[in-house]
């Protein structure tokens, strides 16, 4: 008899004892990708400065920081009458000195993660697609703490920044490949839970990082200390699987047999008889590419809405993040507790999937997290009124917050149902990149609010309008069977009419069907 690796799941343990444990592996792995990305945003700190003692040429008295009415005075005297207030911490703008006329290099520090990130996505889904999950995850998840390691030495700055693109390059490439192999681990019942689940260890990094942080304040030592625990990484090779899906798709049965064997074994269930099943040789072992993306007018449907969806919503993350920051404050608690509400948002996320779908959920938080922030705007009249500031801080840096980290939680567990195993990594590294673009532009929005206070939540608002549109043009995935090649998503579009139900026609069998694509999406 032959079996689909769904039924095979279904009776071996679709989310048991084999599938935590995968994901324990790869959250660690994930922890700490995300600390690397996340960690020149204390790197990069520009501290106060103040004038030198004795100094003719600057007589002010104080310390200044961004902001300050007399910040940008040291810029029209010598250098050598002004010093940074390094009685707090040193950072790369200390070490190289990037204020005034180079300031913008000291942003390009932390822009250039997300340069890493988007090519890391590009190049990580061709090579697992072509390669297989498991080498994809373990060597370049390894060699990006080698990376950030070695950079902590680095006494030139253009070589640090290319030494930045290259671990955010290594941690995207790996990042896609990982999240790709746990959903294929899992059933279709779980594997919007699993999804979601691996960014609970993004968010436990962030709660860690301003700790650290705030306890190490020179650049270099901090930037050791991020690297040299994920060494360990290099002992997880017995612990990495490869995805069976993957085996099957390419060609080789006998093998992704034997994977699902040892899933069997360790959950402790007894494994099905039959074979998997192949529905063509030609279109299974074909190993799809970038073209296959555009290979029918629904799976061109797919791509370009997710690329859309996936730029904006990741825009909008970090432009509520980003517009955040001039709320002041002490930045390790403020970075402490913007991190803490994405906790409750991925619980949220996976009771909505499961609920209302990945499309709704997706919507629901691009659209919340819009009116959010545009009512932030009303407070930011008066920041000095504590009542101004506090309700600017809620409506921001939490609600604005809360929802859309839930839309970007659900978007991952969305585009990976969306494209066929073939192509899924193709697919979802793409969508990844163009989330890159919309993270690399967010802070050219948010600079906007100086032409007109509205003029950048104009723009959001009409990409999020745009976004909420175009998602309702897709299928629902929730409860329906993975896509294993092109075929199955072009006959999944023959089949299922635009509100996500199959079309009911005069034939018994026709009912049937219908009956039975409504009792797997919405169950009782």
């Amino acid at each position: 008899m032959a079996l689909t690796i769904d039924d095979v799941m279904e009776k071996i343990g679709s989310m048991n004892r084999y599938q935590y444990r995968l994901l324990l592996v790869c959250g660690v792995l994930q922890f700490f990708g995300s600390f690397q990305v996340m960690l020149p945003t204390f790197l990069s700190v520009e501290p106060p400065w103040q004038c030198k003692d004795n100094s003719s040429a600057c007589n002010l008295t104080g310390t200044f920081k961004p902001g300050d009415k007399d910040y940008k005075f040291r810029c029209s005297i010598p250098r050598d009458d002004w010093e940074f207030d390094t009685s707090e911490l040193n950072s790369v703008v200390t070490e190289w000195d990037l204020v005034c006329d180079v300031s913008a290099l000291s942003m390009l520090t932390k822009a250039v993660m997300f340069l890493g990130v988007m090519i890391g996505v590009l190049v990580g889904g061709f090579l697992s697609d072509k390669l297989g999950r498991k080498p994809v995850v373990y060597f370049v998840s390894a060699l990006m703490n080698i990376l950030a390691l070695a950079g902590s030495f680095i006494h030139v700055y253009w070589v640090y920044v290319l030494f930045r693109v290259l671990v955010g390059l290594c941690s995207g490439c790996a990042t896609i490949a990982m999240y790709v192999l746990l959903v294929e681990y899992v059933g279709k019942r779980h594997r919007h839970v699993i999804g979601v689940a691996l960014w609970y260890f993004w968010v436990l990094s962030l709660l860690l990082l301003p700790l650290v942080a705030y306890l190490i304040r020179d650049w270099r030592t901090l930037s050791i200390v991020g690297a040299v625990p994920g060494l360990v990484q290099i002992f997880f090779w017995w612990f990495i699987p490869e995805s069976p899906r993957w085996l099957l798709a390419h060609g080789k049965p006998n093998e992704a047999m034997e994977e699902l064997k040892k899933v069997a074994a360790f959950n402790r269930k007894a494994m099905p008889e039959g074979e998997l099943e192949q529905k063509d040789a030609s279109s299974t072992q074909r190993q799809g590419d970038f073209r296959d993306l555009f290979n029918s007018i629904e799976m061109t449907k797919r791509t370009l809405i997710s690329w859309f969806a996936w730029m904006v919503i990741s825009l909008v993350y970090y432009a509520v993040s980003f517009s955040a920051g001039t709320f002041g404050g002490n930045r390790y608690l403020v970075f402490f507790l913007t991190s803490l509400v994405e906790l409750p948002s991925n619980w949220t996320c996976i009771i909505l999937c499961r609920k209302i779908g990945r499309k709704k959920t997706t919507v629901l938080g691009v659209i919340i997290s819009f009116f959010a922030s545009v009512i932030a705007v009303l407070f930011q009249r008066d920041l000095q009124n504590t009542g101004f500031m506090v309700a600017n801080i809620i409506m921001a840096q939490g609600i604005a917050k809360f929802f859309i980290n839930m839309s970007f939680s659900s978007i991952y567990v969305y585009s990976s149902e969306l494209f066929p195993t073939v192509i899924r990594n193709i697919g979802m590294g793409t969508s990844s990149a163009a989330a890159r673009i919309g993270s690399m532009s967010a802070p050219y929005v948010v600079w906007l609010i100086r032409v007109h206070v509205l003029l950048p939540y104009s723009i959001v608002a009409v990409l999020a309008f745009v976004c909420a549109g175009l998602c309702f043009l897709l299928p629902e995935t929730k409860d329906a069977p993975t896509l294993e090649n092109m075929d199955s998503v072009n006959n999944n579009s023959a089949e299922v009419t635009e509100n996500g139900k199959l079309p009911l026609g005069p034939s018994k069998e026709k009912e049937e069907m219908g009956e039975l694509l409504l009792n797997q999406s919405y169950p009782a």
